[in-house]
């Protein structure tokens, strides 16, 4: 069985403006659901490993952007 891939969600709220939200490892399908929220827009990003979401999320971090 292949691994699920890790997510971050690229939230675009229009009145919190944009953040993060580290997903962890999901399905693709449970993601595809993710991008259609009932207000705002999400941009769902992908990773193959957990080194690649960890160090995305500390660059997020790094540059002072909002991450749950």
């Amino acid at each position: 069985m292949a691994s699920k891939p890790y997510w971050i969600k690229e939230r675009q709220n229009p009145q919190l403006g944009v953040y993060y939200v580290g997903c962890g490892q999901i399905s693709v399908t449970k993601a595809k659901k993710y991008e259609k929220p009932l207000y705002g827009h999400n941009v769902m990003h992908r990773f193959a490993s957990e080194q690649e979401y960890n160090a995305r999320i500390a660059e997020l971090r790094d540059k002072g952007l909002m991450v749950q």
